[in-house]
C-alpha cells in the first residue's frame, strides 16, 4: 500500500463509530439508498415521452453507464476507503484546490437534491392520508415532521437509522412486487414483451437519446453507501460489493416495473404519456381498493430515501469538514459518534430552500426544480471521478492497475456521462431551467475563489485531503 493510503491520522481528529455495520447491513442500505418506488414513480413518465414502448430499453443502458461509474468508486474504495468519497478521491488525484472545489459543489447539489426527496415525502403523505383517510394535512407540515424524525434518527446512531431504513425498503419492495404482480395478472396473456425490443424505441438513436439522462438519474442513490466505510466491518470488499449487487438489482426492479406499467396501459403510449405518475395510474385502473398498496409503496421509498441520502452525504460534509476543506463547526460529532453538526446544517438548509420555493410553486413542482438544479453539479463530480481513477491508479497504485477496470471502463463512463450532462445544461430549455447552468456556473467560480483562499491559508491541506482511512 503507498503512503498516499496509509496515513495515520491525529488522535484528535473526529471520528465515527467503528464496526457498527456487517455486509448484509451495508448491501441492505445500498438497497434502500435507491429508493426505486420514488424513482421509479417520478421519472418513468418523462422517459416514456422520449423513448415510447422501448422504453424499458433506455433504462437498461442507463444502467450499463451508471456501473461504469460505480466500477470507479468501487476501484478507488478498494484502496482508498474514506468518508469523504467522491471528495476525497478526487481530491487525493487532482490537490486540495480541486478537492475543496468538490466539497463546495457537491454539498451545494446534495442539499437541494435531498430537498427534493423531502417535498415529494411530504406531498406523498398528505395525498395518501387525504385520499384513503379523508385527513388534510398541509405537505409542509408533513415534511417538516418527517424530517425531523428522520434526522433524529440519524443522529441516533447508523445502525439504527439504517435499520429503519431497510425495514421500510423490504415493506416497499413487497408492495412493488405484490402489485406488479396484481397489475400483470389482471392483463394475462396481453403482455407487452415488445417493449424490450430494440424496434419499439421511439424515434431510434435519438429517442434513446433524450430518455437516457432521465434514466441515469434515477439511479443517483446507488453510490450513497460508499461515505459510511468507516462503519462498516470490512469496508473495502463490503462497500464495492454492496454497490454493485444494488445497483443489478434495482436495474432488474425498474425493468419490471417498466412492463408492469406499459402492460397495464395496454400499450397505449399516448395515455401513459399523459399520466403524471404512470405506475400510480396504471394501478388505478385495476387495482381497485388495492391501490393503497402502491401509495404506500411511495412513502416508504421516500422516507427510506431520506435515511439513506442523509446518512450518506453528510458523513462526505463531516470527513470534508475534519480535514480543513470546509468550516470545521461541521466536523463535530456527540457521544454516539454521529456527524450532528453536518446532518442537522444539511437538513435544515435543505427545509429551508423547500419551504421558500414551495411558497411559489406546487410540491411537485418544486421537487422537480430543486432536483433538476442540484444533479448539475452533483453530475459534474461524477464526470471528474471516472478521469480521476486512471490518474490515481498510475501515480499510486501501478502495481494495482487493470486495464479494463482502470482505463477502459472510466474512459467508457466519462463519454457516456456527457449525454445526460448536456442534457442538463444544453441551451434552449423553458424557464426556469434556462437559468440554472448559469446558477451552477456562479457556484463554481465561488467554489473555487473560496478553495484558492483556503488552500493558501492552509498549505498542508492538500496533504490531508483523503489522509482518514476507514481502518485508521
Amino acid at each position: 500500500m503507498s503512503a498516499q493510503t496509509s496515513r495515520t491520522p491525529d488522535h484528535d481528529v473526529p471520528r465515527l463509530k467503528k464496526g457498527e455495520l456487517g455486509t448484509a447491513d451495508i448491501f441492505s442500505a445500498a438497497l434502500a439508498n435507491t429508493a426505486p418506488a420514488m424513482s421509479f414513480f417520478f421519472s418513468f413518465g418523462a422517459i416514456a415521452v422520449a423513448a415510447g414502448l422501448g422504453s424499458p430499453l433506455a433504462i437498461a443502458v442507463a444502467a450499463l453507464v451508471v456501473l461504469l461509474k460505480i466500477n470507479s468508486l468501487m476501484e478507488f474504495t478498494k484502496v482508498m476507503p474514506s468518508t469523504g468519497s467522491y471528495i476525497s478521491y478526487i481530491g487525493r488525484t487532482f490537490g486540495g484546490v480541486v478537492g475543496t472545489m468538490t466539497a463546495v459543489a457537491l454539498t451545494f447539489g446534495y442539499i437541494l437534491a435531498v430537498g427534493y426527496v423531502m417535498a415529494i415525502l411530504g406531498e406523498w403523505t398528505s395525498m395518501t392520508l387525504s385520499k384513503f383517510v379523508g385527513i388534510n394535512i398541509p405537505w409542509q407540515v408533513l415534511a417538516i415532521i418527517l424530517t425531523a424524525f428522520v434526522g433524529y434518527l440519524v443522529i441516533r446512531g447508523v445502525k439504527i437509522s439504517t435499520k429503519w431504513a431497510v425495514a421500510t425498503f423490504l415493506f416497499e419492495l413487497a408492495l412493488i412486487v405484490i402489485s406488479g404482480v396484481f397489475m400483470l395478472v389482471a392483463k394475462h396473456g396481453q403482455i407487452e414483451w415488445q417493449s424490450f425490443s430494440p424496434a419499439h424505441v421511439t424515434g431510434g438513436v435519438k429517442g434513446l437519446g433524450l430518455a437516457f439522462p432521465l434514466a441515469v438519474f434515477m439511479f443517483i442513490g446507488v453510490g450513497n453507501p460508499a461515505p459510511m466505510v468507516e462503519e462498516t466491518r470490512n469496508p473495502r470488499r463490503s462497500v464495492p460489493l454492496a454497490m454493485l449487487t444494488s445497483t443489478v438489482f434495482v436495474t432488474v426492479l425498474y425493468l419490471f416495473m417498466g412492463l408492469v406499467t406499459i402492460t397495464a396501459f395496454g400499450g397505449n403510449m399516448h395515455a401513459l404519456d399523459n399520466s403524471s405518475v404512470p405506475y400510480v395510474d396504471a394501478g388505478q385502473k385495476v387495482m381497485g381498493g388495492a391501490l393503497i398498496l402502491v401509495y404506500l409503496a411511495g412513502f416508504t421509498s421516500t422516507f427510506a430515501s431520506l435515511i439513506g441520502a442523509t446518512n450518506g452525504q453528510t458523513r462526505m460534509i463531516f470527513s470534508a469538514a475534519r480535514e480543513g476543506m470546509l468550516p470545521k463547526a461541521l466536523a463535530k460529532t456527540g457521544r454516539r459518534q454521529t456527524p450532528w453538526a453536518a446532518i442537522v446544517f444539511y437538513m435544515s438548509a435543505a427545509m429551508v430552500i423547500i419551504l421558500i420555493w414551495g411558497a411559489f410553486a406546487s410540491p411537485l413542482d418544486v421537487a422537480g426544480l430543486v432536483a433538476t438544479l442540484g444533479t448539475i453539479p452533483v453530475a459534474l463530480v461524477y464526470l471528474v471521478l471516472n478521469i480521476a481513477l486512471p490518474v490515481y491508479y498510475v501515480r499510486h497504485h501501478r502495481d494495482k492497475i487493470r486495464v479494463w477496470r482502470h482505463f477502459v471502463f472510466p474512459i467508457l463512463g466519462t463519454a457516456a456521462m456527457i449525454m445526460p450532462f448536456w442534457g442538463l445544461i444544453q441551451p434552449g430549455q423553458p424557464s426556469p431551467f434556462n437559468w440554472f447552468p448559469y446558477i451552477v456556473l456562479v457556484w463554481l467560480v465561488f467554489a473555487a475563489i473560496y478553495a484558492v483562499i483556503v488552500n493558501k491559508r492552509d498549505p498542508s491541506l492538500k496533504e490531508r485531503v483523503g489522509s482518514i482511512l476507514a481502518e485508521d
